[in-house]
């Protein structure tokens, strides 16, 4: 169940990230104060941009009929211009212009807030030259070159605004990096389904009773012992668990070297086990393991960008991400595929080499007995 509820997650963002449907066009309701052409003028300007005209499309109303429309969907945004906008702009007064999204605005109100913010900070920048400008003439006696400074001004900054360009950048959205989309979500699915192994293996990587460790402490078998043991075991599970589609994997021709698809399986496996060994030990109980453990692997998979892309994360979490010990394993299960440098083999040693010495040495001081 666990599993199934995990696919379905993964699934779902998929279909919702690459669906076949696209961004259309915004439109938004104004609401111009009456006898005010100015406003009106300056909204036909602001439409007639390549920028702001090749998304979004303006239908003029009066309020209360657009707050209907806003309730029912047919407008994605409302925006409602004070009397006096272009004199504010002028003389630096700024009169807000107020702006209704819906309740549960999407896509499309997304994109025009930026557009807004976008236009706000050009439309800040431009009076800021123009008043420091004029300031500067004013103190230096050469009033006489302000008309000319500020026509100056308005051409530079009429054409950065005219330019669409300045207002959206192209930049590649892909998890996949440089393997398809099919293959990137196929190593999510690998890596998620193997560290989830670990909840039907709960019998032999459980923390042991206190007795046992008693007797064990008395046979003169130590917690490195222990662990690397219990370590080779469940990595043994997780190899026969993936003999056979890792043989069919090689026999396709999924790998570059059937050498390296083994080793590097065999250290993954590896890798794998000694996480799912160190939550057991962390936890100190079955049930909390499992639910530890499903509850990590989702996260970790998450955070790495092996569900949502990484590209649609903010930066803060997908630095986090680069350290998680999923995209250590998903990084050599790409590395089994398309080879390259070493350094997700190193990762993984060291991902192994730690969390092997917290296993070791967690619960030390509880079945310390001399």
């Amino acid at each position: 169940m666990l599993v199934l509820l995990a696919g379905t997650i993964a699934f779902s963002a998929s279909k919702m990230l690459y669906g076949d449907k696209a961004l259309g066009k915004i439109i938004v309701g104004v609401v111009v104060p009456e006898n005010d052409r100015l406003s009106e003028m300056a909204m036909n300007m602001v439409a007639s941009l390549d920028s702001v005209g090749s998304l979004c499309e303006f239908t003029y109303t009066d309020k209360e009929e657009g707050t209907k429309l806003l309730e029912r969907g047919e407008i994605f945004a409302l925006m409602e211009l004070p009397p006096g906008l272009l004199e504010g702009i002028i003389d630096g007064s700024n009169i807000p212009v107020t702006i209704t999204f819906p309740e549960n605005s999407g896509l499309e109100a997304a994109v025009f807030k930026e557009l807004t913010q976008a236009g706000t900070s050009i439309l800040g920048t431009a009076q800021a030259a123009i008043y420091s400008t004029d300031d500067y003439l004013i103190g230096h006696q050469m009033q006489s070159s302000i008309r000319q400074a500020e026509k100056d001004l308005n051409t530079v900054f009429m054409r950065y605004a005219l330019s669409r360009e300045a207002y959206f950048r192209t930049e590649k959205v892909s998890a996949s990096g440089d393997v398809t989309t099919a293959v990137f979500y196929g190593i999510s699915a690998v890596v998620m389904i193997l560290l989830l192994l670990g909840i039907p293996a709960a019998p032999i990587v459980r923390p042991y009773k206190i007795v046992v460790e008693q007797k064990l402490a008395l046979c003169g078998i130590g917690r490195v012992k222990r662990t690397a043991v219990r370590t080779a075991a469940l990595t043994t599970l997780l190899l026969l668990a993936s003999a056979v589609p890792l043989a069919c994997f090689i026999s396709k021709g999924y790998f570059d070297s059937a050498f390296t698809a083994v080793a590097g399986w065999l250290l993954v496996c590896m890798a794998a086990a000694g996480w799912i060994l160190f939550i057991y030990e962390l936890c100190g109980n079955t049930t909390a393991a499992i639910l530890l453990l499903f509850v990590s692997t989702i996260v970790m998979l998450f955070i790495s960008g092996g569900i949502i892309p990484a590209v649609f994360l903010p930066e803060a979490v997908t630095g986090l991400g680069k350290w998680m010990p999923a995209a250590f394993l998903m990084d050599a299960v790409k590395w089994m595929i398309k080879g390259g440098t070493a350094l997700p083999v190193l990762k993984l040693v060291l991902m192994e080499g730690i969390v092997f010495a917290l296993s070791a040495v967690l619960r030390r001081k509880e079945y310390d007995y001399g």
